[in-house]
């Protein structure tokens, strides 16, 4: 006999788990990820990794010149400790690239976004507090500490960790249990998690950051750091 389950994402992104089919001990257990409507794996990892979910939406939305919408899609990724989206926000905000310039606002977020010490976010933000004023200086630092008692790894990285480490539990794993992933194709759940691992870095680890460009060394010039 089977049995369905409904299971939800926690975060409003249309990413379901349909059906959860119990079969006979000789049977292997299935999980299905459906929709009625064609699915990104972004939309699929984001109960698991809402900052990479978000990020790659503001990417979609900036290369289709949706500005607005991509700096809001960058700034919830950057609350699940995304350091490439907390970069991209520095960029955005230094230059005005599709926001109105805010120099110290754009210091401060890269000051974040060097927080685990990529070197090409490092440089980037030499570069751009080199080429501010002091009094620029003065107000990315007070811009720091306050987006830093959301956006800092003290508080988002456990946050994201957390939410990840939750949700993957819940694919449970034993057994000749499978996944059936309509971005992925079908694999043991083993190897589902091995991927969604791997993804993981990408929220984890210290960010790609893409060439240098204009950024502030807030964290390591005075007390952004």
């Amino acid at each position: 006999m089977r049995t369905a389950r409904l299971a939800r994402s926690s975060i409003g992104i249309a990413v379901a788990l349909a059906a959860l089919l119990a079969a006979s001990p000789v049977r292997a257990q299935v999980m299905l990820f459906d929709s009625a409507q064609p699915m990104k794996l972004q939309e699929e990892i984001a109960p698991y990794l809402p900052g990479v979910s978000f990020f790659q939406k503001g990417l979609d939305a900036y290369r289709k010149g949706q500005h607005a919408a991509a700096i809001d899609a960058w700034q919830a990724s950057a609350s699940w400790a995304m350091k490439d989206a907390q970069y991209n926000l520095g960029l955005a905000y230094f230059k005005g690239i599709g926001v109105a310039a805010d120099r110290p606002r754009g210091l401060a977020w890269l000051a974040l976004s060097a927080e685990r010490k990529n070197p090409t976010m490092q440089a980037s933000l030499a570069a751009a507090w080199d080429g501010a004023t002091d009094a620029e200086h003065q107000q990315a630092n007070a811009i720091w500490r306050d987006l830093k008692k959301q956006y800092g790894d003290d508080v988002a990285l456990p946050k994201a960790r957390k939410r990840f480490e939750t949700e993957v539990a819940q694919l449970g794993g034993s057994g000749n249990q499978r996944v059936v992933s309509r971005t992925m194709g079908a694999m043991d759940v083993k190897t589902y998690r091995e991927k969604l691992e791997a993804l993981a870095e990408q929220n984890f680890g210290a960010g790609s950051a893409g060439a240098p460009d204009g950024g502030a060394d807030a964290a390591a010039k005075n007390d952004a750091r």
